[in-house]
């Protein structure tokens, strides 16, 4: 597996922290995970998600972590990280087993096939990522989602040097370009196939993900052609 180098990757995430702090924003990095929790309640987010829930895990400061927003000295989003090595397990039935005890009945993932299923290809060491939020009075730029987003998938990769990054979106906001505006490179349509649908979660999520030689290209990329990333937003409006 083609990792990516070091040095561009400190680039990019300098590259996304400078533009961030351009405009007044700045990313504080915890593992006070109850703490955390609380501060995105705090701003709008109406729950915390099981699968990356400190009620849920006894989370460990070595392979999880959040990024909060901040502006003018107040909070105005986050997003949470998880770090997994799944080396003899597939995604598909990792996260069906994982699902059967966070929902404690009250939702589950329809039995795994036998056979390979495309996403899980995702193996090795992985990074989930969730919790993504943003206060609603500071939302309306979609350039500014992409800074965050791929701030954070250099700040993982540095930091765990995985094999693979990924994610749950809406359908919808797949549908609307979100994940590719996001950096991700792989999108796989009906990863979860639910057999009881808990409350919070939705029909249709994708699974979106990007590999580290993808980073690896995607940060070169970025190095010789800095504007792609950090040009002017032309999508003004986030729905």
């Amino acid at each position: 597996m083609i990792k990516p180098s070091i040095l561009d990757l400190m680039k990019l995430f300098g590259a996304c922290m400078r533009a961030l702090e351009d405009k007044g924003i700045t990313v504080e990095e915890s593992c006070d995970f109850q703490s955390c929790e609380d501060r995105m309640l705090d701003i709008g987010k109406t729950s915390i998600t099981p699968m990356l829930s400190s009620e849920h895990h006894d989370l460990s400061a070595d392979n999880a972590v959040w990024l909060i927003l901040r502006k003018d000295g107040k909070d105005i989003g986050g997003v949470a990280a998880r770090h997994d090595i799944l080396m003899s397990e597939t995604l598909s039935s990792y996260w069906a087993r994982s699902y059967a005890r966070l929902y404690k009945g009250q939702g589950s993932l329809r039995p795994v096939a036998n056979h390979t299923r495309p996403c899980d290809e995702i193996s090795g060491q992985v990074i989930y990522m969730g919790e993504f939020f943003i206060a609603k009075g500071v939302r309306g730029s979609r350039h500014l989602l992409s800074l965050y987003t791929h701030l954070l998938f250099s700040y993982c990769q540095l930091r765990w040097n995985s094999d693979w990054l990924y994610a749950f979106v809406r359908a919808d906001d797949a549908r609307r370009g979100y994940a590719t505006e996001y950096g991700f490179t792989r999108q796989y349509p009906g990863a979860h196939l639910w057999g009881t649908l808990p409350k919070g979660r939705v029909d249709g999520e994708y699974l979106v993900a990007i590999q580290s030689r993808e980073l690896a290209d995607m940060a070169e990329f970025f190095k010789h052609h800095p504007s792609c990333l950090l040009g002017v937003d032309s999508l003004k409006s986030v729905e």
